[in-house]
């Protein structure tokens, strides 16, 4: 008796609670229209996973290599690699030349079949190799220490990729030829021209670096400069070494003095000959006018003579004497003397 009670109690009180209609639409709603959601939901996350794994980016300093079961089948490099056609005759035989693998040109977004391809990234920029430091000997069998530098970079990711690997793989390559080319070039050089001739040592590097090239290429590298990074003269070389430094400077203070001098020469000869000349015209202009004024002086003397010979005649004789006798000199003539008749007639 008391249970019914109990029971009816409690229906009573669960129509006396209110209905809340959203909530009630809201889970009609979703007993009709969720596995429509859910689907959508699921379709639009693989569509966004079908589209990540479609597409893929290559930055500016980077270039990539697609494969598809394991066969490379493209190949992205940057817009200024010109690696292909410059080495087109050394890589005629190689993959990325035969036609099966297509090369495009270009950073960006670049698109694959998802889960089929597989893209690897390598870095576009310099790579530096440090050689350690070895002993070579000039054409005179002079020895030194070298340590050479190279800068180089991956051209082509799928002769990288197939014939070297990896990074260590590279260096070593590099190292196993780039020691016994640049130790050729300096057996084949003068002590001199190593030293202190560079334009010697830049020629013999660069016919280096293109045989480095020819051997390096067909493995995707390129090697872009090469060059002496350190010397350290060996204790039995330095003495002679100074010695030939300190000629090579006396020569060249002695070539500066006889530049000096030819220049001093040079100089002094055209001051010496403008000198003459200026010489020769003063002479000649003196002449000239030292003419003009004895054909004037004759002309004065000649219209003296013609007012008055007599005085004109004794004036000339005062000049004689003037110019005859010195200054404290005495002169004692005779009454028959011409010069003492004429005075003696003036003073009359």
């Amino acid at each position: 008796m008391d249970w019914n009670n109990n029971n009816n109690t409690q229906q009573n009180t669960a129509y006396q609670q209110p209905i809340n209609i959203n909530e009630v639409k809201a889970k009609n709603f979703v007993k009709k229209h969720g596995a429509r959601t859910v689907l959508i939901a699921v379709i639009a996350v693989i569509a966004l996973i079908l589209f990540s794994e479609s597409v893929f980016i290559v930055g500016e300093a980077e270039q990539a290599m697609v494969s598809r079961f394991g066969v490379i089948k493209r190949l992205i490099v940057n817009s200024d690699n010109q690696f292909h056609s410059e080495y087109a005759e050394q890589l005629k035989d190689e993959i990325t030349t035969s036609g099966s693998v297509k090369i495009k040109i270009g950073s960006g977004l670049h698109f694959k079949v998802p889960f089929i391809d597989k893209v690897e990234k390598y870095s576009s920029r310099l790579y530096t190799y440090i050689s350690d430091s070895e002993v070579v000997n000039t054409l005179e069998k002079k020895q030194y220490y070298i340590t050479t530098y190279a800068q180089w970079n991956i051209t082509d990711p799928a002769l990288f990729s197939l014939k070297l690997g990896s990074m260590t793989a590279a260096e070593n390559q590099l190292d196993n030829i780039i020691h016994p080319v640049i130790v050729q070039l300096i057996n084949r050089m003068l002590a001199d021209n190593f030293i202190s001739n560079k334009d010697a040592l830049n020629t013999a590097l660069q016919e280096g670096l293109r045989t480095i090239n020819q051997d390096m290429c067909v493995r995707g590298i390129e090697v872009v400069d090469i060059q002496i990074h350190r010397t350290i003269l060996p204790t039995g070389n330095i003495e002679s070494t100074y010695a030939r430094m300190q000629a090579d400077r006396a020569k060249e203070a002695q070539q500066l003095r006889s530049e000096g001098d030819e220049e001093y020469n040079k100089v002094v000869a055209a001051a010496d000959l403008e000198a003459r000349q200026i010489e020769a015209e003063a002479v000649s202009e003196a002449g000239t006018i030292r003419g003009e004024a004895e054909a004037m002086a004759a002309e004065i003397y000649a219209q003296t003579y013609s007012v008055d010979p007599d005085f004109y005649a004794y004036w000339r004789s005062l000049q004689a004497l003037e110019a005859a006798i010195g200054e404290n000199a005495t002169l004692v003539l005779d009454q028959t003397n011409p010069l003492f008749a004429d005075l003696m007639q003036y003073i009359k």
